[in-house]
């Protein structure tokens, strides 16, 4: 699907505001006809996109939705920061086993 102005609108008269009308990715994807199997790709790349383009769309593990509360945006942004410190971590200790294992065919 393509990120576009439509599909962003079409986007935003489905994902409601406030934390306790959070709605799923794969609910969001079912409203905009995409494909609701694995991990709903195009729907977070949609999502991704209007962030974006300056829309506040905040998610936890009961969903995502649009906040005008800033300690919920804090909090969804200190959660993804620790994801991708959580990712970073995970590759350089997969760097070192490999590095531990073959020490003669260094990954730098």
């Amino acid at each position: 699907m393509a990120n576009n102005q439509q599909e962003l609108q079409r986007l935003l008269k489905i994902i409601p505001f406030g934390r306790a009308n959070a709605i799923h990715a794969e609910d969001i994807a079912r409203g905009l006809g995409y494909p609701t199997g694995g991990n709903q790709v195009e729907t977070r790349e949609l999502i991704r996109y209007a962030i974006q383009q300056g829309c506040v769309i905040v998610s936890t593990s009961n969903g995502y939705w649009r906040s005008n509360v800033k300690q919920e945006v804090i909090d969804c942004a200190n959660s993804l920061k620790n994801r991708a410190d959580e990712i970073y971590d995970r590759s350089n200790e997969l760097k070192n086993a490999w590095n531990h294992a073959n020490p003669n065919n260094l990954i730098p």
